[in-house]
């Protein structure tokens, strides 16, 4: 919703200086944020490479739609941006500015969150209540139209699609229509600094968990400032005011569990690297994030927990230690496992 902060929690997330207040524009912001990893960093210094790459998130920051009825907070442009997301976040105010008078005259943070989940419901079963009218247009009753009614009796009943259980059949069934009630949401309170150390100073934690919903609070105007001073400066700052952690570590904390993602390692003297793959993924398809090469002459992946090579101090100590597996295909990458393939093509 227009005027939450949004540019300002942007830039406190990202590092970036996009102008805020400009409600004429209609252009979104976009940065990347380099996801901080204490691991890459000890392996740098064990290795020594000539470059090191941290996994990274793209974040885009949508203008806001003055113009749009104040019932509604996505306009057309908005939503075709959504819809090429794989998560999206709610920044939610939770201030308190004469000076900048909320869309909807008053400030209610739980009222604001259910608003924009019925909005996001509401696009979706327009979408799906055409595409049932087409089928039966054409006397299609298949699997595609049993699995539309099942999502349009579940949005009648005020539950957004990513609470319905679906197969993995049924999940490729609706990929493409990309609804924006089956994408991960995130809430995140945006408050002013007279909230800094009240637990849930919003009052969201219920309504995000009735929602099934991720949720994080942060002081935007704040946040932005502490960016803004040199980085040795940064955590004395935050302590003396009582921040607590850094907003962009847990805001992307929060983002890849939201997510369901997780990084695995290369280490070695040309480079270190943190790899962004989903929970769950085997080690082929691990080798085709790096490249499809790698996974089509995949051979086996030398396989080494990072606490373990940190304990061993390098690899050879850790292959004597029998630290270092040689796993196949079907392997499941876990979390900081250092990973090098063979392969061959």
């Amino acid at each position: 919703m227009a005027r939450s902060g949004k540019t300002t929690v942007f830039n406190a997330l990202t590092g970036a200086h996009a102008a805020v207040g400009a409600y004429g524009s209609r252009d979104a912001n976009i940065a990347v944020i380099k996801v901080p990893d204490a691991r890459i960093d000890r392996l740098s210094e064990i290795h020594k490479p000539k470059k090191k790459t941290y996994a990274e998130i793209e974040f885009l920051d949508i203008a806001p739609n003055e113009a749009a009825d104040q019932d509604k907070a996505l306009d057309s442009a908005a939503l075709t941006v959504l819809k090429n997301a794989d998560a999206l976040v709610h920044v939610v105010r939770a201030f308190k500015n004469d000076n900048i008078t909320h869309p909807m005259n008053s400030v209610n943070a739980v009222r604001d969150v259910r608003a924009l989940e019925e909005e996001l419901q509401l696009v979706d079963l327009i979408i799906i209540e055409r595409r049932i009218e087409r089928l039966d247009k054409e006397r299609r009753h298949d699997r595609e139209y049993e699995v539309m009614q099942r999502c349009k009796a579940h949005l009648e009943n005020s539950a957004p699609l990513r609470t319905l259980e679906l197969d993995a059949h049924d999940t490729g069934l609706l990929r493409s229509y990309t609804f924006l009630s089956q994408k991960p949401l995130m809430v995140l309170g945006n408050y002013g600094d007279e909230a800094i150390g009240n637990e849930d100073p919003a009052g969201l934690n219920a309504t995000a968990e009735a929602l099934g919903l991720c949720h994080i609070d942060l002081c935007g105007a704040m946040e932005m400032e502490v960016t803004e001073l040199p980085e040795e400066e940064r955590a004395s700052f935050r302590e003396e005011l009582g921040l607590g952690e850094e907003s962009r570590t847990k805001f992307i904390q929060a983002a890849y569990d939201m997510l369901g993602l997780m990084s695995f390692l290369t280490a070695g003297e040309p480079e270190v690297r943190a790899w962004t793959i989903r929970k769950g993924t085997k080690a082929v398809d691990a080798a085709g994030v790096i490249h499809s090469d790698i996974q089509r002459g995949f051979i086996r992946a030398e396989t080494v927990a990072y606490h373990d090579f940190i304990e061993a101090g390098n690899m050879h100590k850790a292959k004597e230690k029998g630290k270092v597996r040689l796993e196949g295909k079907e392997y499941i990458v876990q979390d900081g496992d250092i990973l090098l393939f063979r392969f061959n093509v």
